[in-house]
């Protein structure tokens, strides 16, 4: 990491790269980065060096002004085969998607059984690409909405103020 650029980089963003790290170096298989934008960490990499074991990485948005690979809407990916996917990899993207149920049950079908996700949502951040911030969640938010998955983790992300965890990093297995 450029440390220069990396003056800047807040704790959580820090926290947040380092759980991923940890946790992306063990995926194989096909990988889905869904809102990649242009796939940075905040710190001058990529998230596709991340996945160091992948099989593919392939970035998506929901419009076109990002150079990526696809472009999906996450609540109506007609194009992409049910369970085609071996990792579905979403950070900070379902707090602006106001349809949230079309985009988890999206999000579940095209992730093999036995695959994984890999979901960053915020709890405690600012309003940020208004007017389309609709959400925050909690742990409790994630168990319910990915019930259905084994839970491996849910890693709060930021916890200098007691009880109130600037984000969450959700890794589970569709079962």
């Amino acid at each position: 990491m450029n440390s220069a650029y990396a003056k800047g980089v807040s704790q959580s963003r820090k926290d947040s790269n380092k759980w991923l790290r940890k946790v992306a170096k063990g995926i194989k298989g096909n990988v889905l980065s869904i809102g990649s934008g242009d796939d940075l960490d905040g710190t001058n990499t990529h998230y596709r060096d991340y996945f160091t074991q992948a099989k593919s990485y392939t970035t998506s948005e929901f419009i076109g002004t990002w150079d990526v690979d696809e472009i999906i809407d996450v609540c109506d990916m007609k194009n992409v085969a049910d369970g085609k996917y071996d990792c579905v990899f979403v950070s900070g993207v379902l707090e602006h998607v106001p349809e949230l149920w079309k985009a988890v049950n999206e999000i579940k079908r095209i992730i093999k059984k036995g695959g994984t996700l890999l979901l960053g949502v915020p709890f405690r951040q600012h309003l940020h690409g208004k007017p389309y911030d609709y959400w925050r969640f909690t742990r409790y938010t994630l168990e319910y909405l990915f019930s259905d998955f084994t839970i491996e983790e849910i890693k709060e992300i930021d916890t200098s103020v007691e009880r109130f965890p600037s984000a969450y990093w959700f890794k589970g297995l569709k079962i």
